[in-house]
Parts: C-alpha cells; sequence; structure tokens
C-alpha cells in the first residue's frame, strides 16, 4: 500500500545518505523484491491453470497413496519390535538335518525351559507360551475368547504393562487369570473386574479362574496378543507330558543377559542338544542323515522375535511373511512418487522456455542467478506444499476403506513416530528441490542476448534428459502392469489347481467350546443322515484351508518304523472321511462301524506317508506308535495345506485329538435351505455358540488372501502408474506439438494428410514406450521368477503375458499422444502458420 512504500523508500534513502550501500540492497531484497516475487509467483500459477492443475493432481495424489504404501511397509517392518524396547527377544526353534532335506520345529518339549534355565546363566528368562480357545459363561451367554498358556514371567520378557494388578505376582497362583482391557469390560462392563470369578467352558468341561490382572491392548502389529493369560500347568496334558522331550507343543521364548550374543549362544547350545537328542541324533545318523554346515544332524537355534515374523521356513505365531512384501510397498510407492515428480520437472522445464522473455528481461535489468532461481524454486515449493497438504487429506479420507479391501489398521496417528515424519520430511524436501530446484537452475543458464532476440529453444540435453525421465515412466508403468498380471495368473492357477478332495459340496462347520465334538456331530447323524439332501457327513481336528473362526494348526508325529524315523502331520478323522471328501482310496478301505477296533487302532495314511514306510503292501502295517496302530487304507495324495507347501506324509486317527469341526456333504440344489437346516441343527445343542460355517472351496480361497492383497496393489499401483504418466505424457504432448505448430501448417499446405501427420506426431513418443518395454520386461520376469519360488506349486511365466502388457501400454501411450496429434493436425494451416 501507499503507506507502505513510503516507509521504505524512507528507509533506503537513509541507508544509502549513510553509506549503507550493501544494507540498502538486502532491505530491498528482502522487503520489497520478496513480496513482489511472491505475487508474481502466484501470478504465474494462476495464468498456467491447466499446468497448476495437472501438477497439484498428479503431486497430491501421489503423496496419498504413497503415504498409505509407507505406512503398511512400516506397519509391517516394526512387526513385534513393541516386545523388544528393553533388549531382543528370542524365539527357539531347531533346525533337523534329515537325509530327505532340512526341517524345521517351531514347538518345543515342556522341560526344555526348565533345563536352558538351569544349565545356562546367561539366560535370565525363559517363557512357554501354547494358544487356545475357550468360551466364558456370562449369565445364559458363552462367549468366545482366546486363552493363552503360560509362564509367570511372561510380563518380564514382553512388551505388555498391566492396568491393574502387580506383573511379578498376577500369575503366581495356578487359578490365577489375567484378562485383556477390552475383554473385562465386556465380561464386567464397569465393575472392576479385580479378583471376580470367571468361568471356563472347554467341552463338557468348566474351570474357574480369579482375575489377577488387566492387560493393555498393544498394537495390532504383533504376534504375540492374547485376549486372557494363564498359567501354562493348566493345560490338560501338562502332567503326562512335563518331562517328555519327544512331546513337543509349545513356543518357547527366551532373553540372555546384556553380554552374551546371540551367536555366541548358539554355540553353547551345541552341547545342549547332543545331550537331550542323542537318540534321534543317533537314529538320523542311521538313516543317512548329515550334518549341516555347523556339524550338527539337529541343532538348537534362537531366531530374533521381530525376525521371525519374515522368515518363511521357521515362521511366526501367525503365518510369516516374506520380507519382499513389505519391500515391495515401498518401492511400489517410490515409484508413484517418481512418476508424478518426473511429470513435475518434465512439465517446469517446458513451461520454463515459454518464460524465456521473462528470465532475459530481469537478468538485463539486474536481477541475480540466485534471485531467478529462487522465483521458480519458490513457485514448485508452493504446488508442492499444496499438494502435500492435499496428499495427506486424500490419505486420511482413504484410510477406511484401504483397511477394509487390504485388511490393515492404519491410522494417521503413525505419522507421529520418529521414523515416519524424518522421512516424509526428507521425500517431501527431495521432491521439491529436485522437481524444483533443476528446471530453476536450467533458466539461469539462458543467454540474456539470445533470448531478448527471441532465438532460445530446447537443448538437446534438455530434449535427451525429458525423453529419458518419459521413458523412466513408462518402464516403471509397464514394469507393475506385467506384475500384476503374473501376480493374477498364479491366484488362478491356484484357484483352478485340483486339490484331490470335494472342495464345492462339502460344508464346513466348527464345533466351539460349547460341546464336545463327538456328541455334537452324533447329533448331526441322529437329525440328517436319513435326508437324502445329506450324502455323507464326517468329522476332524483341523479344517481344510481358513475358514471363518480363521484357526489353523498343524501336529507332527515322529516314530521309529524298522529301523528307520518316520515323521507324519497327525490329523484326526472319523467315519465316512474318505466318502465326504472323495478322496482316492487306492488301497485298502476308509474307517468303518463294522471294525470296533477301528476305533482305538487303526489309520488311513497318504501316499506319501506309505512311501516313508519303504514297504511294498502298506495295508496291515503296525505302526510304532503308542498305541500300535494298524494300516488299514491309504489314499491317493491330496493337499490338506496350501499350496506354498509340497504334499507331506499324514495319518489319519480316530482316537487322536478331539473333533473341532465337522464336515458335511450335501446335494447341489436347495443350498440356502439346507445350510439353514444345519444351523438350526447345530443351535439345538450349543445354542450360546455362533455358527461359523462355510464350504471348503471358501476356505482354500482364503489360504490366498496375501497373494490376493499384492495383487490388488499391484493393480491399483499400475493403474495409478498409467494414469500418472500419461497426464504427463499429454501435457508434453502440448508443448512439443505447439513448438511444431508452423511446421504442422506447412505440411497441411503441402498436402499432408491428418492420419501421416498424426503419425509423425505420435511416432517419436512410442518410440520411448518402446524401449520402456524392452527394459521392464525382463526386469519383470526376474521378480516375479523370485515371487514364484515361495511356492512348492507354480505357473509358468507365460510369453503372452509380456506382448499382452507391451500392447496395452503402446494403446495408452498412443490413445493418449494422438488426441492432441489429432486436434493440431486438423487445426486450419492458416492459423499454424501465423501462430508465430
Amino acid at each position: 500500500n501507499k503507506s507502505q512504500k513510503e516507509e521504505d523508500s524512507k528507509v533506503i534513502l537513509a541507508m544509502l545518505w549513510s553509506g549503507q550501500v550493501n544494507e540498502s540492497i538486502a532491505y530491498l531484497q528482502t522487503n520489497i523484491i520478496g513480496k513482489n516475487e511472491l505475487k508474481i509467483a502466484f501470478r504465474n500459477l494462476w495464468k498456467n491453470k491447466t499446468y497448476l492443475f495437472i501438477n497439484l493432481i498428479g503431486l497430491s495424489v501421489a503423496f496419498g497413496i504413497s503415504t498409505l504404501l509407507f505406512l503398511t511397509a512400516y506397519d509391517l517392518l516394526t512387526f513385534d519390535q513393541f516386545h523388544e524396547q528393553n533388549g531382543p527377544v528370542y524365539r527357539v526353534y531347531q533346525k533337523i538335518n534329515e537325509a530327505q532335506g532340512e526341517q524345521y520345529g517351531n514347538s518345543m518339549p515342556l522341560p526344555m525351559r526348565g533345563a536352558l534355565k538351569a544349565e545356562f546363566p546367561e539366560v535370565k528368562l525363559a517363557v512357554r507360551v501354547l494358544d487356545g480357545g475357550v468360551q466364558i459363561l456370562k449369565e445364559d451367554k458363552l462367549i468366545n475368547e482366546g486363552i493363552t498358556f503360560t509362564d509367570s514371567d511372561f510380563f518380564q520378557v514382553f512388551g505388555y504393562k498391566l492396568l491393574k494388578g502387580n506383573s511379578t505376582t498376577a500369575l503366581k497362583e495356578l487359578s490365577n487369570v489375567v484378562v485383556r482391557e477390552d475383554v473385562a469390560k465386556n465380561l464386567f462392563g464397569e465393575q472392576d473386574p479385580m479378583g471376580k470369578t470367571i468361568t471356563v467352558s472347554h467341552g463338557d468341561k468348566q474351570q474357574y479362574y480369579i482375575v489377577s490382572g488387566i492387560l493393555e491392548k498393544g498394537p495390532d502389529n504383533t504376534s504375540i496378543d492374547h485376549e486372557m493369560l494363564v498359567r501354562i500347568e493348566n493345560v490338560g496334558e501338562y502332567n503326562n507330558n512335563k518331562d517328555r522331550w519327544d512331546a513337543n507343543q509349545h513356543t518357547l521364548y527366551i532373553k540372555l543377559d546384556e553380554k552374551t550374543t546371540a551367536t555366541a549362544f548358539e554355540k553353547r547350545l551345541k552341547s545342549f542338544t547332543a545331550k537331550y537328542y542323542k537318540g534321534n541324533i543317533a537314529q538320523l545318523k542311521k538313516e543317512g542323515a548329515k550334518p549341516d554346515d555347523r556339524g550338527e544332524v539337529i541343532s538348537t537355534r534362537i531366531m530374533g522375535l521381530s525376525e521371525s515374523h519374515f522368515d518363511t521356513k521357521v515362521g511366526g505365531r501367525n503365518q510369516a511373511i516374506n520380507k519382499v512384501y513389505p519391500y515391495t510397498l515401498l518401492i511400489v510407492g517410490i515409484i508413484i512418487l517418481l512418476i508424478a515428480a518426473i511429470n513435475f520437472i518434465n512439465l517446469s522445464i517446458a513451461k520454463s522456455f515459454g518464460r524465456a522473455k521473462e528470465v532475459g528481461m530481469r537478468k538485463a535489468l539486474g536481477a541475480f542467478k540466485t534471485q531467478i532461481m529462487g522465483q521458480f524454486w519458490g513457485e514448485a515449493f508452493l504446488i508442492c506444499i499444496a499438494a502435500f497438504g492435499a496428499g495427506i487429506l486424500i490419505a486420511y479420507l482413504l484410510i477406511p476403506q484401504y483397511n477394509a479391501i487390504f485388511r490393515t489398521t492404519l491410522s494417521l496417528q503413525m505419522l507421529k513416530t520418529p521414523v515416519l515424519l524424518a522421512a516424509i520430511f526428507l521425500c517431501f524436501a527431495f521432491i521439491t528441490l529436485i522437481a524444483g530446484g533443476y528446471p530453476a537452475l536450467a533458466v539461469t543458464r539462458f543467454n540474456t542476448v539470445e533470448v531478448l532476440k527471441g532465438k532460445v529453444k530446447v537443448s538437446g540435453s534438455s530434449g535427451g534428459i525429458r525423453n529419458s525421465l518419459i521413458i523412466f515412466q513408462f518402464t516403471m508403468s509397464v514394469l507393475l502392469i506385467a506384475c500384476t498380471l503374473i501376480v493374477w495368473t498364479q491366484i488362478k492357477y491356484l484357484r483352478s489347481k485340483p486339490l484331490g478332495f470335494n472342495a464345492t459340496q462339502v460344508y464346513s462347520i466348527p464345533i466351539g467350546n460349547e460341546i464336545a465334538g463327538k456328541r455334537l456331530l452324533q447329533h448331526f447323524r441322529n437329525r440328517l443322515s436319513n435326508q437324502p439332501r445329506f450324502l455323507s457327513m464326517t468329522g476332524s481336528d483341523v479344517n481344510l484351508g481358513r475358514g471363518l473362526d480363521g484357526s489353523f494348526s498343524k501336529s507332527v508325529l515322529g516314530f521309529e518304523h524298522n529301523g528307520k524315523s518316520i515323521q507324519t502331520n497327525m490329523r484326526t478323522a472319523d467315519y465316512e472321511f474318505v466318502k465326504t471328501l472323495d478322496l482316492k482310496l487306492i488301497d485298502g478301505r476308509d474307517f468303518s462301524e463294522a471294525y470296533a477296533t477301528d476305533t482305538t487302532g487303526a489309520v488311513v495314511i497318504n501316499e506319501t506317508m506309505a512311501k516313508q514306510l519303504g514297504v511294498k503292501d502298506p495295508i496291515g502295517v503296525t505302526l510304532n506308535t503308542d498305541n500300535k496302530h494298524k494300516v488299514i487304507g491309504v489314499v491317493k495324495d491330496f493337499h490338506f495345506e496350501s499350496l506354498h507347501r509340497q504334499i507331506e506324509a499324514v495319518t489319519f486317527f480316530m482316537n487322536g485329538f478331539s473333533i473341532n469341526y465337522i464336515f458335511v456333504k450335501i446335494a447341489p440344489d436347495h443350498v440356502d435351505e439346507t445350510i439353514a437346516l444345519l444351523k438350526k441343527t447345530y443351535n439345538e445343542v450349543a445354542p450360546k455358540s455362533e455358527f461359523q460355517g462355510s464350504f471348503l472351496d471358501e476356505n482354500t480361497n482364503n489360504q490366498y488372501k496375501k497373494e490376493e492383497r499384492l495383487s490388488q496393489i499391484f493393480f491399483s499401483a499400475a493403474t495409478l502408474a498409467i494414469i500418472l504418466s500419461c497426464l504427463g505424457l499429454f501435457a508434453i504432448a502440448i508443448m512439443v506439438i505447439s513448438q511444431r505448430t508452423k511446421e504442422i501448417g506447412v505440411r497441411k499446405v503441402l498436402g499432408a494428410s491428418v492420419v501421416s501427420i498424426t503419425t509423425l506426431l505420435s511416432v517419436d513418443f512410442l518410440k520411448m514406450v518402446g524401449v520402456a518395454i524392452i527394459i521392464a520386461s525382463p526386469v519383470a520376469w526376474w521378480l516375479m521368477d523370485q515371487w514364484l519360488a515361495d511356492f512348492a506349486y507354480r505357473t509358468e511365466i507365460q510369453w503372452w503375458i509380456f506382448i499382452a502388457t507391451a500392447l496395452l501400454s503402446v494403446a495408452i501411450a498412443f490413445l493418449t499422444v494422438s488426441f492432441q496429434a489429432i486436434r493440431a493436425a486438423l487445426t486450419n494451416p492458416t492459423k499454424s502458420l501465423r501462430s508465430e
């Protein structure tokens, strides 16, 4: 305003009068030139609305989506680190070097904890953890909850705190129970739960616990998460197995003193393993097992808790994931940011040549290079800061849908963590400096005289940089498209591969804890077996695939047979198991009520188990198990686990574990009415429990949710990368074609057709897309071949995937460029020739 100008003038004149020339120049630059530059920046941005719109949309979307991807990656990479704030926590596991190959054991025997603490003073703490499920009796309802059997020093090992109770004495008594805060509120409302009694129902048995502590709810990215904690001595088989080294059933975690490293401790474990597994080692050597690189046939080892989540061999308590997965999210997020930044750089460089006369005039009037750079960089900074704010808003709005689709529990509160704040700041600074700084540096190199004569044009180096950046954009886009198609073909292969059992007509019903499995199965048979819509039914201890209850377990039985060590998956099965699942019986028979001894002394095995026994005719062979079971049938191998794993030996017992699932084979017609009848029959004897039935084909598909999420991420990233690349390509095409306006007019006057002009203008861009395809295709093949190696059963990478990717990329690029090219070719040549 007028008064401010007068004040500024007086200050500058006073400084000049007193000889303070440098001070007057500094005041001028700070208080007057700075304000003008800000006004010029806003004017220029508003004048070039298309440029502003493309950059704002591209950068804000890129910032928003990348924020979500970075948060997901951070959530995965910090998995279980919550428990290692006061020093590392180690998980104990074993590597068994059998003659057939390496095996890894996660479950440990009950006496190992006491032996480690007694023989190794460096073991400060050791905790056994065994998960289970129970139902809590509340008034007239049963509430399903998880229960964890553990030791009294649980809270000294893991990172949880008690909101109420004493962490050193909360699990002192066998009757104590520590309840998580949300479970306590569900059970007792606003009442103080301390000292209250909880009635726990497990099958037909009831147990009573007294609340001695309230557990805080930990973070979602942990595998050590429990609704209720009780002492491990409450496990039903504890007294029978407490001294047995051949009964592995729980996970063992330890803490070492500060002076002992994991490597040093593992070396000391060599003598420990040789002492307690002497017989097993001798037997394995007899069968041809060779020592590993450490000289051990069986080695007891330790692994950091957070590290075990990413070890697919040893595995976490929840399903382990490959560490490639979070790093893939990081890379995809960086790719999206780079594509948006490249658009910004290309458009900034292209627009800078349109402002060449402005730069020349300012330089002629005495502007410094730093001032011109500051002007252009300031405009870039304004766009970046606006895009960053819009990106955070986009991330905030998309988080609920993102969490639902990808089964995450993200929150923008995670941005408060110092590591993420630093990463986001560096990312923002990098994009602002590169995307704004490089074009600003380029314009300062303009020759003032040439600029004012109107002779400035795009240099060869600038064009080369622009083309290189476009090639990079489309290389990333092609890479993501190819990866998406390969992941999609693998998922399709997993879903369509024959599993060796009937997954479409068999309905799986989790029994729950309200009633014993045998009793419920008999009730189903009494009520439904005489109806034609129910073809057969059976029971098992383990589901096939992942049902609605989310439960998964695995039991391995080891024994000697004819001087040979045998390992087999152990599963419970009831009558009509083979018939219900449509398994192919290649020898012998199924369990039958006609043979009374089947319930206690018979087993059915698969082909792999028969080969392990090493006999021509396995029927009638007696296995050297506790009760000397006899083989009565052999079924063709089928996939009772996911296709990540090879088919292993499996043995079905009638007197193994309790029945936890009922499988019902139903007729294909009137399915809804049939399921309604199953639910009604279930509720007759378990009215307090939730009915969680599902078809086996749904369960088997649920095993590949991780791959589906990866496919969705690739597809979303590829779509976004293509859109951003095309957005930038479209803007560059507009600017390049506008520089050739007179050329187009001359060609039209000389008789060139619309098709020939369109082809001429498009071919240079399509060449760049072709180069991107050549670069991206082998990289995509190598990356996805590494990813597919994680599957025991995998599809081959087909040639047509790369052809389809190439055609799709070329078609998208051509449509993007040709729209503007056709528009230019249709322009009246009279206008074109007047354009300059």
